[in-house]
């Protein structure tokens, strides 16, 4: 309970610190873009290495959450043993021994999450670098609000998550095409991106393919990585490549299935084909995101932010494996596509999913992983309030996954300052 406690104060005070900040967005946007790359620095220091500091370091915690899981598969894999064949992993093939890196230096799991923290800043600082030119101080204000939302200081100081690994790959992209639109170069880049993070990026791989202008190229450099890696790891592990989908079988909350299952009931006999129907409708709406976006001719640092919050969203929305930590996959970039950050009742939604998503998975967890198929349940107090918070956080995300919706609807009119038409590809 006392982690909960400490969640709950977290989300507290990171409420109040982005409500603070944004009050003086008029300031923050004022500042020359030198004064507001030194502001955002310090704010980093302050947000993420600080806390680290006093959590790990000072006051002597260990590591909780998943970190155990990526510490121990990270010394298997210093070890040299080969994953899913001598040890077990849910991630992408190589992801093990990224994460072996740092115990080179330090043999602890508190190095993981440094690791965790040195990639969430990359991916913060790539982005907010790639769209300052392009949304002009609007980004100085998105960047410094995004380090003081309480969801994603909680799943990386606390939960040392990796789900934002992905939208490091996202991020380097949008670099790589602005330097020379290639769809054979994204596909190259999307192919590392699935073997090093999880099998969750297929989705927007996926999606991607309806955007490109040369899906051929594009899937050519998908192979030129993929198919080696396939061939490679099933000669090592034969059918363990396949742990990375075990999850997939598994029930998680919150997600419109567990909030639905007061009503709905016991959904496990058919969990299996409710799981293949929320990844085939999550695939069709990001696809024909994609689609629409490319007849549009929405380029590409336009298009990536929307179409990554449409399909993770979406899933973290629909799916019944999804909880509150996959609001880290796509935190970042729904940054970039708020719209109007005077928009009040957008503020409150954007809060109230970081607030909830912070604490929800451990009081989900400490409280057995309720899943309320039988309605009685909720006549008790603590499960009512618990079952409260999934249709918060669901309807919430909903409310964003809308927002994409809208944008793509809306692609003839520019969301922000700097996005004009330019054409998709070469």
């Amino acid at each position: 309970m006392t982690v909960i406690l400490i969640k709950v104060l977290i989300a507290i005070s990171g409420t109040l610190a982005f409500v603070v900040g944004l009050r003086f967005r008029n300031t923050v946007m004022a500042l020359s873009e030198p004064k507001a790359n030194r502001l955002l620095s310090i704010a980093f220091v302050l947000c993420r290495l600080v806390p680290f500091v006093v959590v790990y370091l000072l006051m002597g915690l260990e590591p909780h959450s998943d970190v155990p899981i990526f510490y121990e598969s990270a010394s298997h894999a210093l070890r040299g043993e080969v994953v899913y064949r001598d040890f077990w992993s849910p991630y992408s093939p190589l992801f093990a021994y990224i994460t072996a890196l740092p115990l080179l230096v330090w043999h602890s799991a508190k190095s993981i999450v440094l690791l965790m923290i040195i990639v969430e800043g990359l991916a913060w600082w790539f982005t907010y670098r790639f769209y300052r030119p392009r949304q002009g101080e609007v980004a100085q204000l998105w960047a410094l609000l995004y380090l003081l939302l309480p969801g994603p200081f909680v799943f990386c100081i606390l939960g040392g998550q990796e789900d934002v690994w992905m939208w490091v790959f996202g991020a380097a992209s949008l670099w790589l095409w602005a330097a020379g639109a290639s769809a054979f170069r994204l596909g190259l880049l999307m192919a590392a991106m699935l073997i090093v993070t999880k099998a969750l990026a297929v989705l927007i791989a996926i999606a991607l393919f309806f955007w490109v202008r040369r899906p051929v190229q594009y899937v050519a450099g998908l192979a030129v990585v993929g198919l080696p890696s396939l061939v490679l790891l099933y000669m090592l592990t034969g059918e363990g490549m396949l742990t990375p989908l075990m999850f997939a079988s598994m029930p998680f909350a919150p997600n419109l299935p567990t909030v639905l299952a007061p009503l709905i009931g016991d959904f496990t006999p058919y969990a299996g084909l409710l799981s293949t129907a929320g990844l085939i409708v999550v695939v069709v709406l990001s696809a024909w995101g994609g689609w629409q976006l490319r007849l549009s001719h929405v380029p590409y640092e336009r298009a990536l932010p929307i179409l990554w919050v449409l399909c993770f969203g979406f899933m973290m929305f629909i799916h019944k494996s999804s909880f509150g930590n996959y609001l880290f996959i796509y935190a970042l970039p729904l940054m970039v596509i708020i719209p109007d950050w005077k928009n009040t009742r957008l503020i409150v939604v954007l809060l109230v999913l970081n607030s909830l998503a912070a604490v929800h998975p451990s009081l989900w967890w400490q409280m057995g992983a309720p899943i309320y198929s039988d309605p009685s349940r909720l006549g008790q107090g603590r499960y009512l309030g618990e079952y409260l918070m999934e249709v918060g956080i669901v309807a919430s995300v909903g409310y964003f996954v809308w927002l994409a919706y809208r944008q793509i609807k809306q692609t003839a009119l520019p969301v922000h300052k700097g996005f004009e038409p330019e054409p998709v590809s070469p």
